[in-house]
Formats: C-alpha cells, structure tokens, sequence
C-alpha cells in the first residue's frame, strides 16, 4: 500500500515500531527495514542467491548494504530535509569517492551481482532529489550506477 510519510497512517506504526517504511507482512510475519527485508526476501524464495554462499563474501555484501544504510543514506536525507545540506552534500560526496575508488576495475561491488548492487539501485533512482550528478568526475560510479538501472528487472520499474 502507498503511505504518506507526512500523515503515517495508524497500521504502519502498529506494524512497525521506528514508523518508517518498508514493512513487508508475510503470513502473521512482520518485517521492516530494507536490508532486512532484501535479505528475508533472499533466503526464502529459491532461485538465484543474492548473498554469496562464500562467509567471506557475504560479510563483504554486508558491509557495504551498511556503507549505504549508515552512510550515503542519512548524508542524502540531511540533504533532502535540508539539514544542514551543505555540509551532508560534502559528506555525501566523500562516500560516493570512497566508492569510485572500490568500483575501479569491478562489474559490481563484490564481484558477482549482489544483495549488496541491488541496495544501491534506489540512491541512483533518488539521486537527482539529493542534488548528485554521477558523471564523468565518478566513470565507475556512473557505469555501475547506469548498468544497473538498465537491468530488465530494474528498468521495467523505472
């Protein structure tokens, strides 16, 4: 269901305590925050894996799923809700160097497409509303960014 997050309907705050969305109910199950429900999602439906069978790759997944969540994202919604945005945008853009660096030579951020590509996609669907131009200052970032909108599952969304 659609939800206006300036007037939070009272089932989102019964289903999730933090009050924010996503909340994913399964059954009598209820799971929220994104990376959560992404890894939920990976470890119940068969087919293609999302997280690497390897621990180590995993852990790699992990990490940068939390690069995102406690980094770029609290830096683009400083920005978003102008917060202080000049200093978010210079903090945002220290991220976003520190993953042009990590992109350099790579198809994706772990090597095979990930749990980890996939968390990524929605910055690059919001990143006009945080003020970010991806060009040719971050090439990885920019092809990385352009591949994966451009995958069929991504672009029929879009």
């Amino acid at each position: 269901m659609e939800v206006n997050l300036k007037n939070k309907p009272k089932d989102l705050l019964e289903l999730n305590p933090y009050a924010k969305v996503p909340v994913l109910v399964d059954g009598a199950g209820v799971i929220y925050e994104s990376a959560i429900i992404n890894e939920y999602l990976d470890e119940k439906f068969n087919g293609l894996t999302l997280l690497p069978k390897n621990a180590l790759q995993r852990a790699k997944a992990r990490i940068w799923i939390d690069f995102l969540n406690s980094r770029v994202h609290p830096a683009a919604s400083d920005i978003t809700h102008d917060r202080e945005p000049d200093r978010a945008l210079q903090r945002l853009q220290q991220h976003l160097s520190t993953l042009e660096k990590e992109m350099a030579g790579k198809r994706f951020i772990i090597g095979d497409y990930s749990l980890a590509d996939v968390s990524f996609i929605p910055f690059y669907t919001r990143r006009q509303r945080y003020g970010v131009t991806i060009d040719e200052n971050y090439p990885n970032l920019q092809r990385w960014g352009e591949e994966l909108l451009a995958r069929p599952a991504v672009a029929c969304t879009l």
